[in-house]
């Protein structure tokens, strides 16, 4: 890390927006009627952008399938 950044406080806003109603967010292949939402999607999701928040301001969010599923954006502020 850099000698100047050990001294500083950084506060950071973060927001993440993901569109759940795909195919990679329920277990339809159930045979109920009432398919299971899968929390283990997000977790994946979060796991995978979370160190990008280093280093991006802003990105997307890709399901398992491929697909840009939301974004995320990081607001900094630095205190001396």
């Amino acid at each position: 890390m850099a000698e100047w950044l050990r001294n500083k406080r950084i506060n950071m806003k973060i927001n993440i927006n993901i569109e759940t109603d795909n195919s990679a967010f329920w277990n339809c292949c159930e045979s109920s009627e009432n398919p299971t939402f899968e929390y283990a999607e997000v977790e994946r999701i979060l796991k995978e952008i979370m160190p990008k928040f280093e280093h991006r301001d802003f990105g997307k969010c890709i399901d398992i399938n491929g697909n840009t599923v939301g974004t995320y954006t990081v607001e900094r502020d630095s205190e001396e």
